[in-house]
């Protein structure tokens, strides 16, 4: 893919996650609570960057399940869950060493 399409690509996934955003708002959802799907976008966009290089991939799964460990977090109670914010501590750190392999196993990066 060319730079200038690839530059494309990554800016519509994240205005895509602004827009998300805004989408949720106005249909009265509480935007307080779902500000990670931001990041998640950004997550995307580095995989748009391209699953050559592992750091691509890892990035983009990182951002991706922290965006998703976030969500539940700020949920917590509707989900119940009783303690959210350790919650959120044991996934972040629980899911580093997952998202490097799981990059590893997307990636065509033969390093």
């Amino acid at each position: 893919m060319a730079g200038k399409s690839k530059g494309i690509v990554i800016f519509s996934f994240l205005f895509g996650g602004v827009g998300i955003l805004f989408l949720l708002w106005g249909l009265g959802v509480s935007v307080g609570k779902w500000w990670p799907v931001f990041f998640s976008a950004i997550g995307i966009a580095s995989f748009a960057r391209g699953f050559q290089e592992i750091g691509n991939v890892v990035f983009g799964m990182l951002l991706i399940g922290w965006s998703a460990a976030g969500i539940v977090c700020l949920h917590a109670n509707e989900l119940g869950i009783d303690h959210g914010l350790p919650f959120f501590i044991g996934a972040f750190i629980l899911w580093i060493p997952a998202s490097w392999f799981i990059g590893r196993l997307l990636s065509t990066d033969t390093k």
